[in-house]
C-alpha cells in the first residue's frame, strides 16, 4: 500500500471526524462517534468509503484482548471491548512508511499503531491487519454499503436514545477534570434560555467571561451569552451570565473567565 505523508493523514482523519454526530439529533449519514459502546466495524467500513472516495488506500487493524477504554463520552466512563477495528494508513515518517490508525471515537488526530494499542489497556493484546473490505472480524464484506448504513442507523438511535435520557448528551463531566478558568459545566436544552451567576469576586478584578460547548455539534452556532454584573457589596461583585442555545440539541458547556486584572 503506498505511503502517505502525515499531513495527508491528518486531512484525512478530518474528512471522518467532520462527519461527527450531533448526539441529540444524529441525522443520516453522519458517524456516530460518540457512542464507543459498539459499532466500530460500522464506523470502520464508513471511514474507508469516505478516504477511498478522496483517492486514498486505507486498510484495517483488528485488536482482540481484554479492552478497556477511559471515554468521557459514556456515562460511567469506561468502555470495555473484547475487539475493536479502525481504517488504517501508511504514512511516510523520515522517509519510512509507518502504520498509522484513523480512529476518531478513541483519538484527536491519526496515531501510531503503537499508540492506538496502547489507549485500549491491555499490553498482550492480539493484532490483525485486513484490507478495507473486511467487515466482521471473522470476515465478509459489505461491498455495497447497505449492512454499514443499517448498523450505522442502529448506533445512531442509540446515541439519541441515551442523549435524551437524563445522562444528557457527552461528553460526560463526571469523567471530565475541570480545567484551570472554568468556573462550572452546564447543560441546556435546545431553544431556551437559561441563567447562571458567580459570586464573590473582588470588585478590583477585571473578570471576563466565555461559554464554550463541548457538545460537538457541527453545521451551526450553538451558544450564545451576555453578561450582567452586579456590585454585591462595597468590596465584592456577582456575575450573571445568561446562556441561550440557538440549536435544537441538549448542549453541555464549559463556563470559563480570565481575570485581566
Amino acid at each position: 500500500m503506498p505511503s502517505v505523508t502525515l499531513a495527508r493523514a491528518q486531512q484525512l482523519f478530518a474528512l471522518c471526524n467532520g462527519q461527527i454526530c450531533c448526539p441529540c439529533s444524529a441525522p443520516s449519514p453522519c458517524i456516530p462517534f460518540l457512542y464507543p459502546d459498539n459499532g466500530c466495524w460500522a464506523r470502520a467500513h464508513e471511514m474507508c468509503r469516505l478516504m477511498i472516495a478522496d483517492g486514498a488506500q486505507p486498510e484495517k487493524v483488528w485488536i482482540r484482548g481484554q479492552l478497556r477504554v477511559n471515554s468521557s463520552n459514556k456515562p460511567n466512563c469506561l468502555v470495555q471491548w473484547a475487539w475493536h477495528v479502525a481504517p488504517t494508513l501508511q504514512v511516510n515518517i523520515n522517509g519510512s512508511p509507518q502504520t498509522y490508525v484513523i480512529d476518531p471515537s478513541l483519538c484527536n488526530e491519526p496515531v501510531p499503531l503503537a499508540t492506538w494499542k496502547g489507549i485500549q489497556g491491555d499490553p498482550s493484546a492480539s493484532l490483525t491487519p485486513s484490507g478495507a473490505d473486511q467487515y466482521w472480524p471473522s470476515g465478509g464484506t459489505d461491498s455495497n454499503y447497505s449492512q454499514t448504513a443499517t448498523d450505522l442507523t442502529t448506533h445512531r438511535n442509540l446515541l439519541k436514545l441515551r442523549s435524551a435520557s437524563a445522562d444528557g448528551p457527552p461528553p460526560y463531566t463526571n469523567c471530565l477534570v475541570r480545567p484551570p478558568g472554568t468556573q462550572w459545566f452546564g447543560l441546556i436544552e435546545g431553544n431556551q434560555t437559561q441563567l447562571w451567576f458567580s459570586w464573590g469576586w473582588p470588585a478590583s478584578m477585571h473578570v471576563l467571561w466565555h461559554v464554550m460547548p463541548l457538545t460537538p455539534c457541527p453545521g451551526g452556532a450553538q451558544l450564545t451569552w451576555d453578561v450582567a454584573v452586579e456590585r454585591a457589596s462595597g468590596s465584592q461583585t456577582t456575575y450573571w451570565i445568561t446562556v441561550t442555545n440557538r440549536s435544537a440539541d441538549r448542549v453541555r458547556f464549559a463556563g470559563r473567565y480570565d481575570i485581566v486584572s
